[in-house]
Parts: C-alpha cells; sequence; structure tokens
C-alpha cells in the first residue's frame, strides 16, 4: 500500500465524490477510481458505498479513514524531521482565496521567490472552504484564505493567524454619497458568484426590505470586480486593505451603511506533511504581515 492511494482515499472520502477528488488532486477520475480499487484490494474491504450520492463510506471505509489520517499525520511527521537538512525544492502548491490574490501576488510571491530558488510556485485561486479541504487531503502545501469572524479555522491543520478585517460597502468615485441601501440595490451589485461569504451578507441586511440582492455581473477575480466598480458598474463589497494592492482601488469611496456590519478573518492553513517547506511558510507568514501593515487604504469617504 502507498501514501499516494492512502491520500487519494482521504480526498475521495471529504470529497464524497470521485470526480471532485480528481480535480482537487489533478487526477483524472479513472485514476482516482483505480487507486481506490487498488487499495481496497489490498485490504480485503469495501470502502465505499457506490449506491449512494454523495458516496458515503462503508462501516469499515469509516475505520479505515481514521487510520489514513493517522498513518497521512506520522508521514508528515517523519518528513518533518529533516525539515531543515535541505533547501527546499521542487514544487510548492499554494491555494489562494480569491479575494486574496491581489495580495498574495505581489510582494510576498517575489520575496518568496527569491528566497527560495530552488522552488517552483504552483497557485490556485478558490473558495476557502474547498481550499482547506484540498490542503487536508495533501494536493495543496498550503492556502492563504478568508472566514468570517465567527467561523473557527481547522483544528487538525496547522494555522496561522494572520489578521482581521472590517468588509466595506464600495462605490466608484462618481457614486452618490449615502444613497442608502435599497437604492443600491436598485443600482445593483458587482460581486463574486453564489457561495461568497459577502453575498451572503448582503443578503442577510436586504431582508429586512423584503429585497434579493441585484446582482448585474459576477467574477471571481478581485481586481476585475474592482475595476468594474470604479467604473460606476454597480456597488461592491471588499476589505479595504485586501484589496489595496489594485490599481483602481484607489479610487472607490466606502459607504456607511448602518446596520451592515461584516468582518473576515485572513487565515494561512498549512498542510499537516509539511516537510522541508517549512521554514517557506514561515517567510510567507512574515512578508504577509509586512505587506498588509503597509496595504493601509488610500480610499475616500463618499460623504466627502
Amino acid at each position: 500500500m502507498k501514501l499516494n492511494e492512502i491520500r487519494t482515499f482521504i480526498a475521495v472520502a471529504d470529497a464524497q465524490s470521485v470526480q471532485e477528488a480528481g480535480n482537487r488532486l489533478g487526477l483524472t477520475q479513472s485514476a482516482v477510481s483505480r487507486l481506490i480499487q487498488r487499495l481496497e484490494a489490498e485490504l480485503g474491504v469495501v470502502l465505499f458505498d457506490r449506491q449512494t450520492k454523495p458516496l458515503a463510506l462503508t462501516r469499515d471505509g469509516e475505520l479505515a479513514l481514521a487510520h489514513a489520517r493517522r498513518v497521512l499525520a506520522a508521514a508528515g511527521d517523519f518528513a518533518d524531521a529533516f525539515a531543515g537538512a535541505a533547501e527546499p525544492r521542487g514544487l510548492l502548491k499554494l491555494g489562494v482565496a480569491h479575494v486574496l490574490t491581489a495580495l498574495a501576488a505581489g510582494r510576498p510571491l517575489d520575496e518568496l521567490r527569491a528566497g527560495f530558488p530552488g522552488l517552483t510556485f504552483r497557485l490556485q485561486s478558490d473558495w476557502s472552504t474547498p481550499l482547506i479541504e484540498q490542503v487536508r487531503a495533501g494536493s495543496l502545501d498550503g492556502a492563504l484564505v478568508l472566514l468570517c469572524e465567527d467561523e473557527e479555522p481547522p483544528e487538525d491543520l496547522p494555522v496561522r493567524r494572520l489578521s482581521s478585517e472590517p468588509v466595506s460597502i464600495v462605490a466608484g468615485p462618481d457614486g452618490t454619497p449615502n444613497p442608502g441601501l435599497a437604492a443600491m440595490n436598485s443600482r445593483g451589485w458587482v460581486l463574486q458568484p453564489s457561495g461568497c461569504r459577502y453575498r451572503n451578507a448582503l443578503h442577510l441586511a436586504l431582508a429586512p426590505l423584503g429585497q434579493q440582492p441585484n446582482v448585474t455581473v459576477e467574477a471571481f477575480d478581485q481586481s476585475l470586480l474592482v475595476a468594474l466598480v470604479a467604473r460606476g458598474v454597480g456597488y461592491g463589497l471588499a476589505p479595504l486593505r485586501l484589496i489595496a494592492p489594485i490599481p483602481a482601488a484607489s479610487s472607490l469611496r466606502p459607504v456607511d451603511v448602518p446596520g451592515f456590519r461584516l468582518r473576515v478573518t485572513v487565515w494561512l492553513v498549512q498542510a499537516r506533511t509539511a516537510g522541508r517547506i517549512g521554514p517557506v511558510f514561515d517567510r510567507l507568514e512574515a512578508v504577509l504581515h509586512r505587506q498588509l501593515d503597509a496595504c493601509a487604504p488610500v480610499l475616500h469617504s463618499a460623504a466627502e
């Protein structure tokens, strides 16, 4: 039995789908199925009930999953024992939440490339929850994620808290000062697709008015969303310090809306099997703190 079989088994169990596990691991669906079948043959048990949707573990599968997580953690401890023995080399797979791409891809990435020339950095952008699942499954070495202030980070992975940020409603430079939430909703919003935590908060804020968010443009790319708001396409939602590295952000104006409150926390989540790349995350944490300190928002109040 091999570690890649165990890692694949954990990924399928977490995703409850062979196809989704393949997406997270960068494998084809047939490759994932073969690895699971090979592991089942070696163990002599059936790990999944293939008649259910989503895919469910059998009783043997539930027992095997607990052992599999311990095996993978032990393998990580073995690798960690030699973490300082050589310079990190190879491929480092880092997940970045959509909102944090501009923050991470500037100075932090430049410093990591300069400090660890033997590494190739592969960046992957996604929602925070799938990124954490991919770190847990071993398909990512770590991830920079964003959680609401009432959400706890994963307890089974090493995490580092970087900052807590208020989320503001933002408008273009020509927007009407403080038009009210109903009027803003009539104009429209420029937001990420459904699943975005900001969008959920907006839905709750509009509920007392009997309205649903009037989303006129959707996009995952935070730089594109900021540029669209700056052009006056609609109103947006963003943590001001986190979007400060985006050039168009300097022209945005925050709008104070009584009763609207949302705060998010930035976390650096690290894989349990860090091995020799532990120093990379130490450096990344330090440079992200410096970058955040340098990202004081230069935005102007919409009341000016």
